[in-house]
């Protein structure tokens, strides 16, 4: 588990503080829920000692550092917003990862890396706000630049509801224009909406890549439970002992029908894929992630 000394939590909150909605984030608290949640099934796939990942959307970082100080190899991330840059590459030097970082402002679909360049690439919530016809581009370039594994998340535009903008049930099915009166006629105060992907937006990567993740980027619905319980920093901090029982059963039976195309009857397309000329990694058995950098437990 990873620990951070009281040093690094003050200097990393005060470098963050300017944020309205993510200043009184735990540093220490969200760099476990990225281990849980996305290192941890990551390593399923792939050594992280040995291979380099891409965070594209990167905001503070978090997903990046959480895997460097797992152990990963490297990590380039891309934030086209430069307030957060500058405080992610202020982070990674508290963090003492900064020397394995490449920092980068371009938006998704501009990235202009080689081929092939990125050993892991991670696209977490990331599409939604590329813009309707930036989506298609940023699938096609995600594709162009990864090697090996591909980690993404988005909403499902497809679903009826979805954990993003207004909370607001099929309210994203609106052309964007109406739905903030929509909103509001339903007693709901929101100013913000954005294009979420459809599950076909995903079909490109078919070409070269095969889905390997069952429920979410878990391998399995057993694997998704044992994520639990969680705190999750995110809302104001919720401590999440299991997942609702209509929600589990709901991802129990899709996972069931759909095995690893679960992710185009799920709220979110979370998934990971795996390149199709990629030999199937196979992890050490007990295998655990080791922290380095900061104290461990």
């Amino acid at each position: 588990m990873i620990r951070l000394t009281e040093d690094q939590i003050q200097a990393i909150s005060t470098t963050i503080s300017y944020n309205a909605d993510y200043g009184d984030l735990s540093p220490e608290l969200v760099l476990q829920y990225m281990v849980a949640t996305y290192i941890t099934p990551l390593n399923q796939h792939c050594d992280i000692h040995s291979v380099g990942l891409g965070d594209c959307g990167s905001g503070f970082g978090w997903l990046a550092f959480a895997y460097l100080l797992s152990g990963g190899k490297s990590a380039f991330l891309a934030e086209p917003d430069i307030k957060k840059l500058e405080a992610s590459k202020k982070i990674a030097e508290i963090l003492g990862v900064e020397s394995r970082c490449v920092f980068s402002s371009e938006k998704l679909q501009d990235i202009s890396l080689p081929n092939k360049s990125i050993d892991v690439f991670v696209s977490v919530e990331t599409l939604e706000h590329v813009g309707k016809a930036n989506i298609r581009p940023a699938v096609e370039n995600i594709i162009r630049l990864t090697k090996q594994v591909i980690v993404l998340t988005a909403p499902n535009q497809l679903f009826p509801m979805v954990s993003h903008d207004a909370y607001v049930p099929f309210s994203h099915w609106l052309p964007l224009a109406w739905r903030h009166s929509f909103c509001r006629f339903l007693g709901i105060q929101h100013h913000e909406f954005h294009h979420f992907p459809f599950p076909w937006h995903l079909k490109p990567l078919h070409r070269f890549f095969a889905p390997r993740s069952r429920v979410l980027v878990f391998g399995s619905y057993r694997h998704w439970l044992n994520r639990y319980p969680i705190y999750s920093p995110y809302n104001g901090g919720v401590e999440k002992i299991r997942p609702p029982k209509l929600v589990a059963l709901y991802m129990r039976i899709v996972s069931i029908i759909l095995g690893r195309y679960s992710f185009i009857a799920s709220p979110n397309l979370a998934s990971i894929w795996i390149a199709k000329n990629e030999k199937v990694y196979v992890p050490k058995q007990d295998e655990e992630i080791k922290i380095s950098g900061v104290a461990a437990e």
